[in-house]
């Protein structure tokens, strides 16, 4: 390690623990060679980086930049060691997976036990979020790969695959009053509370075509209960007349058929809910986020066909689904 980024660790020390004898020791050094550490890169910038007070050591106004300047290389270098990790073999690094609620649970978490099966030593870590933020998240490099509802604009620096699965649908309890009608539009859900995560633009879009009393989809957003919890969702769903949209239109393998029921909207049987597989457009893709994504690819090529059976009237039993 270079003398530069072993005086920033020093500053980072100093600075989260304020005190330089508890610094010293979580850096293994002597107070004295902390002290001498901190001093010089004083003397290389010409200002005060830390004083001492009753209170403990604090940083100064320059020091406070310095701490910012050090923990973004501190960010960089650990990015770039994560990065060379995953490029060396499959076997190796750690994936960070980005999700929006509707895709983790029937996408992502069935591709990601059948690849951990195939390679025990990959690591995952997953961040389930809206895809407004995971857009973001993916331009910054802190995600490899998203899997979830198209983002509103795609930026140029990503690239992305769509693949249209099937119609929406709502989740309601087996008794709920929606039941007993021979035929559900958008204008007979409307009325029930609706407990979703945040919905895609694509759907909201549509919904405020169809739905003549609200103005724009930013209005008809405030319709919804908002939570990207599904088990909160699925337990007011069970007790209240609440309902849940499905954005594909798959059954609960979890819940009880006898306690709840999956509906098909008519207005909405034409349209087809997309999942989008993005990566940087410039980025190298690891041999593990690669085999990650190939994963995906057959779990989405599965779905729709269980689906098409399902449409069809040849499945006997619903597939699985997360609400």
């Amino acid at each position: 390690m270079s003398e530069s980024l072993r005086q920033l660790r020093h500053v980072l020390a100093l600075y989260e623990h304020r005190n330089y004898r508890r610094a010293a020791e979580a850096l293994h050094l002597t107070q004295s060679a902390l002290s001498v550490s901190i001093r010089r890169i004083e003397d290389e910038y010409g200002v005060p980086l830390f004083i001492r007070d009753q209170s403990g050591v604090r940083p100064t106004e320059y020091g406070e930049v310095v701490v910012r300047l050090a923990r973004e290389t501190s960010s960089t270098l650990e990015q770039g060691r994560r990065e060379i990790e995953l490029l060396r073999s499959l076997d190796s690094g750690k994936v960070i997976i980005g999700s929006d609620p509707w895709m983790a649970d029937i996408i992502v978490a069935p591709a990601l036990s059948k690849l951990l099966r195939k390679h025990s030593k990959l690591r995952f870590r997953l961040r389930t979020q809206g895809w407004d933020e995971l857009q973001g998240e993916l331009l910054a490099r802190k995600v490899d790969v998203y899997v979830g509802s198209p983002f509103d604009a795609l930026d140029p620096g990503i690239q992305a695959t769509t693949y249209d699965l099937s119609s929406p649908a709502i989740l309601c309890r087996r008794d709920h009053p929606l039941t007993r009608l021979p035929e559900i539009r958008i204008k007979d859900v409307l009325p029930y509370p609706l407990l979703v995560p945040k919905l895609p633009r694509w759907y909201l879009s549509w919904l405020a075509e169809q739905y003549s009393g609200v103005a724009d989809s930013e209005e008809l957003h405030d319709l919804f209960l908002q939570t990207e919890d599904f088990t909160v969702i699925r337990h007011i769903v069970h007790e209240t007349d609440a309902v849940t949209a499905g954005v594909i239109r798959t059954f609960p393998a979890e819940l009880s058929p006898s306690e709840f029921v999956m509906l098909d909207i008519a207005d909405l049987a034409h349209v087809r809910a997309p999942v989008v597989v993005a990566t940087l457009a410039e980025r190298p893709i690891p041999a593990a986020a690669a085999a990650f994504i190939s994963q995906v690819v057959e779990e989405i090529d599965q779905l729709r066909n269980a689906l098409q059976q399902v449409r069809a009237g040849r499945a006997t039993t619903a597939p699985a689904f997360t609400g």
